[in-house]
């Protein structure tokens, strides 16, 4: 019975590697290693410095210009009524640029869309990092198939080759005959430590996608569970909700409010001023008023606007490109998934029914002499290459179901019928 590992602190690493050296089972299933990438993906942790620094930036752009202080002296340190601070006259004002356009708003509005995109961003992200997790559970769940599957053949061989070595024994064979099975046996045997290996070495990519090393020496879950093949109108109404396709919406907006940003700096801000002031030579006081405001002969942002526009438009064009694409590679997908199944189907009902009685046929007919080795040779080959067959057809459904959630944007964190079949 499989151990699933829900937490495992650190500092049980080494004790846990102990134990799998040991030859005891360590599984976890598809929600756990979700789970530890959401968690720890080097890819994700990296999000909330990103939020702080748009923060940072949406105080910054709400900021209004600080007022200014004027001091003005005249008439002094001349001569005759102007000699030294005798007739001076002293200017004391408070300065205000007043922004004009609306900018101060069209700063803030676009970083609050520079915010929503990098917000489309981290969900897209989160969903190839989750996709990529499970397409590497499903790896390895596949080898484990595939390392049972040689297994059973292995252990087919093993007694065929003994069959034909008590024949061989008795006089009613040649030697040929157990050679042949030999080598076959032997082929099984390598492809089997082959399977080993790659296995390991899946576990330790899997095992990646968190930043660790793998605690878990098993995956626990069915290939065999095949997901539901989604329809039309499933996939057309998950159109608008492709994360590739909310981000290239987001940077259209994004694009847009720098348009209307660079529009907003083309319109010159004025300053506006209040003081006093004295004169020294009639001790008088009054107060004082200022206007200033840009005298704009040409529009000196209109650069930095055509350039805005452009970008803006592009990513319309960009976004209305990538639908198309995605609604063409969602069909395609959904199509060859279908063909998958349907393919299974056929193997399990027509093929697999027909190698098997063959084999069987076959076996029983050496041991009377009707058969040659070779034929039962060709009669194992053909049940176990079907048997293979279905695990990579049922291996491919899951990929390309997968590839669906992922690029529909549906939640890939649910654990799928596998898993909740298995615990029932």
């Amino acid at each position: 019975m499989y151990q699933t590992i829900r937490q495992l602190p650190i500092k049980a690493a080494t004790l846990t590697f102990g134990l799998l050296l040991s030859g005891a089972v360590f599984a976890i299933d598809l929600s756990v290693a979700v789970q530890r990438t959401l968690l720890s993906s080097p890819q994700l942790q990296l999000y909330p410095y990103h939020i702080r620094q748009l923060e940072a930036e949406s105080l910054q752009a709400g900021l209004k210009p600080n007022p200014t202080l004027n001091v003005e002296l005249e008439d002094a340190f001349g001569t005759g009524n102007s000699r030294l601070l005798s007739g001076y006259e002293l200017t004391l004002s408070l300065g205000q640029v007043l922004e004009l356009g609306d900018k101060r708003n069209r700063r803030i509005e676009m970083v609050d869309r520079k915010s929503a995109q990098t917000q489309s961003e981290f969900e897209s992200n989160r969903l190839n990092v989750v996709a990529n997790t499970m397409r590497d559970f499903y790896q390895v769940l596949r080898l484990q198939k595939l390392i049972a599957w040689n297994k059973t053949q292995i252990a087919s061989e093993q007694a065929a080759l003994n069959i034909i070595k008590r024949r061989a024994k008795a006089g009613m064979v040649g030697q040929a005959d157990v050679m042949r099975m030999q080598l076959h046996l032997t082929k099984s045997k390598v492809m089997q430590a082959s399977l080993t290996a790659e296995h390991g070495q899946s576990l330790a990519i899997l095992a990646e996608n968190w930043a660790e090393k793998p605690d878990f020496n098993q995956v626990e879950g069915r290939l065999d569970a095949l997901p539901e093949v989604p329809t039309v109108a499933m996939l057309d109404r998950a159109l608008n909700k492709i994360p590739a396709y909310l981000v290239a919406l987001a940077q259209t907006r994004l694009n847009e409010a720098r348009v209307l940003l660079a529009k907003a700096n083309s319109k010159a801000n004025v300053t506006v001023g209040a003081g006093i002031r004295r004169t020294e030579f009639n001790d008088d006081m009054g107060l004082v008023f200022s206007f200033t405001m840009p005298f704009q002969v040409n529009n000196r942002n209109q650069g930095n606007i055509a350039s805005a526009q452009a970008q803006y438009q592009a990513n319309i064009a960009k976004q209305d490109l990538l639908l198309k694409q995605f609604e063409i590679a969602l069909n395609r997908i959904r199509i060859l998934m279908q063909n998958n199944i349907l393919q299974l189907e056929r193997i399990e009902t027509d093929l697999q029914p027909v190698a098997t009685s063959l084999l069987e046929e076959v076996q029983t007919g050496y041991e009377l002499g009707l058969y040659n080795v070779l034929q039962w040779v060709d009669a194992q080959d053909q049940l176990f290459s079907i048997q293979r067959d279905v695990i990579e057809a049922q291996h491919a459904v899951h990929l390309q179901f997968l590839e669906l959630e992922r690029l529909s944007g549906n939640s890939l964190a649910t654990v799928n019928a596998a898993n909740a079949a298995l615990k029932e």
